[in-house]
């Protein structure tokens, strides 16, 4: 069998754990990289062996390739993915999908007219402990789902938003909703499992006012068809990137998960579940992207249907479209 020849473009941080997992995959090799900044490319490229370009399109062009990975800053995604999966190449986006969400259906109209694979990067299905929450709630063991409550509560100052298109309404297109709470927010609408009827949230700045067009805290309530209610709240003004806290209410119990997992039923029975894989990635960003990953290789290969693909990924991008239009309308 022939190795999947991956290239990546953008070598920021994220990249890295991109970068990783494709060299580790014993069915990949990686063939490319690219980056505006010829030394963060040049880097990557002393580092595995491969060749870089500082320019996309001649990327594409002149590098033979199946996969491309995408972690470049939110603008670029959509452009990006649309042009490589034109020239008949899979692609790995780094959340989000896109930063509206007319453009990740259009993403996902362009993997289906070319046949290709599109796939989010939500690495946090992944967890061990997001699977077994899964688990539970199609099991029904603690009856259906009533409502869901999720807090991320992290930092980042004023250092975070040195570059260019952090803390930018045209180039991230939003602050913690998009770049930090869409990972919660996609596990909310996974394990709820049904459509999004309503957002009705609100954002604003709080530590970093007329220094970013981006917000830094915002809230909202969710509503499902199926009638759960999920209330949700993120700020990026803590002095700590704390664990996210993630509760489920059963019908005849609850769960909730802080770095372990709580379960307790209706008759106040306890069973706390430590369910973490070793990583040296930041814990905060969870630990599975070489799981998904190599999972998502293995789909490739094996022609088997992936998880996260880009429909699947575009509901939380939805979700997050909502609750800006929401608050920009009141």
């Amino acid at each position: 069998m022939n190795k999947l020849r991956i290239a990546i473009v953008g070598c920021g941080n994220v990249s890295k754990m991109h970068f990783e997992a494709a060299f580790e995959n014993d069915k990949c090799e990686l063939v490319a990289c690219c980056d505006i900044v010829p030394e963060k490319a040049e880097a990557m490229s002393q580092l595995y062996g491969i060749k870089s370009f500082t320019d996309f399109d001649k990327m594409l062009a002149e590098s033979d390739f199946d996969v491309l990975h995408i972690c470049t800053p939110h603008y670029l995604h959509a452009p990006m993915a649309i042009a490589a999966m034109n020239r008949g190449k899979h692609v790995f986006c780094e959340k989000p999908l896109a930063i509206h969400y007319e453009d990740a259906v259009r993403m996902c109209e362009c993997a289906e007219n070319n046949n290709v694979y599109l796939a989010a990067c939500f690495q946090n299905r992944y967890n061990l402990s997001s699977q077994y929450l899964r688990d539970l709630v199609k099991s029904e063991k603690l009856g259906k789902i009533v409502a869901v409550k999720g807090n991320v509560t992290w930092d980042r100052d004023e250092d975070y938003y040195s570059d260019d298109w952090h803390g930018t309404l045209e180039k991230e297109g939003g602050g913690v909703i998009i770049n930090q709470c869409i990972h919660t927010l996609d596990l909310i609408q996974w394990l709820v499992g049904s459509e999004v009827l309503s957002v009705d949230g609100s954002i604003s700045q709080k530590r970093l006012k007329g220094k970013v067009e981006t917000e830094d805290t915002a809230d909202a309530l969710i509503k499902f068809s199926n009638g759960v209610e999920a209330l949700f709240y993120g700020t990026l003004c803590y002095k700590s990137n704390s664990s996210v806290f993630l509760e489920i209410l059963f019908e005849n119990g609850k769960a909730v998960m802080y770095d372990d997992l709580v379960i307790t039923d209706e008759k106040g029975n306890r069973e706390v579940i430590a369910l973490k894989r070793s990583t040296d990635a930041k814990n905060y960003w969870g630990t599975s992207h070489k799981i998904i990953i190599d999972d998502f290789y293995d789909c490739i290969i094996n022609k088997k249907e992936f998880l996260v693909n880009g429909n699947s990924g575009s509901v939380a991008v939805r979700i997050v479209d909502g609750l800006y239009k929401s608050a920009r309308k009141k």
